[in-house]
């Protein structure tokens, strides 16, 4: 869909036509789960694996609502990264909480602690679907909480950020923490752009018009990863 579309979708949920239902219902589900971060992460002080598995519950809530906010059961195969035992998830996501919420983690730069966060949960690939879209959401929530906007990973970026993600899978997360970096300041570049045409056309009326400019876009962008 369009920015546009997009849009019309998440603030009138009407139907855009030529569109599929799936379509919609994971632009409501982003849309959900955005929302959730806004009014309940973001000033969290730890998070838990019960906080991984509500965004999770609403990006795939409309889509899949028997398997939203649950982990696999089965083994899944991703490319060529074999992700670990569902008998293993629970202990994983544990001990990747601890991870998030550890010292050691906390003193990183944010966007590489964020970008690792990202990362390591694509590892884990702890659900059967809605994996990308839960570690790009929680990259966003890490960010957002230091005062970054929601950051945008673009479609015709999608081969780079496999070809990364897998890199890490091989031993090399640093060219996943870079696109990332480079990512996050692609989307400072257009947040500050539309805040700055915002004011230009007098149409800036509160704090969150530029970054829900930034969300929109990102909705578009995330669906096509």
């Amino acid at each position: 869909m369009t920015l546009a579309q997009t849009r019309m979708v998440v603030e009138t949920r009407t139907a855009v036509p030529g569109k599929s239902i799936m379509e919609h219902n994971e632009i409501l589900g982003l849309d959900a789960a955005l929302k959730f971060v806004n009014n309940t992460l973001v000033n969290k002080a730890l998070l838990t694996v019960a906080d991984i598995l509500a965004m999770h519950r609403r990006i795939l809530g409309h889509v899949d609502p028997v398997d939203a906010g649950t982990f696999r059961r089965t083994q899944v195969f991703v490319g060529e990264h074999t992700p670990p035992k569902a008998t293993l998830l629970h202990d994983m996501m544990e001990d990747f909480v601890d991870w998030l919420n550890s010292e050691e983690a906390l003193r990183l730069h944010p966007v590489k602690y964020a970008a690792l966060a990202h990362y390591k949960l694509v590892f884990i690939h702890p659900f059967v679907d809605g994996n990308g879209r839960t570690a790009r959401l929680l990259m966003n929530l890490l960010l957002m909480r230091v005062g970054y906007p929601p950051v945008i990973v673009r479609k015709q970026d999608r081969s780079l950020y496999y070809e990364y993600l897998q890199l890490g899978n091989e031993g090399d997360v640093r060219p996943f923490v870079r696109f990332i970096a480079e990512c996050t300041e692609r989307t400072l570049d257009v947040y500050l752009y539309a805040t700055e045409y915002a004011k230009h056309q007098r149409a800036l009326t509160s704090q969150d018009s530029s970054e829900g400019e930034v969300a929109f876009v990102s909705y578009e962008e995330d669906r096509a990863l």
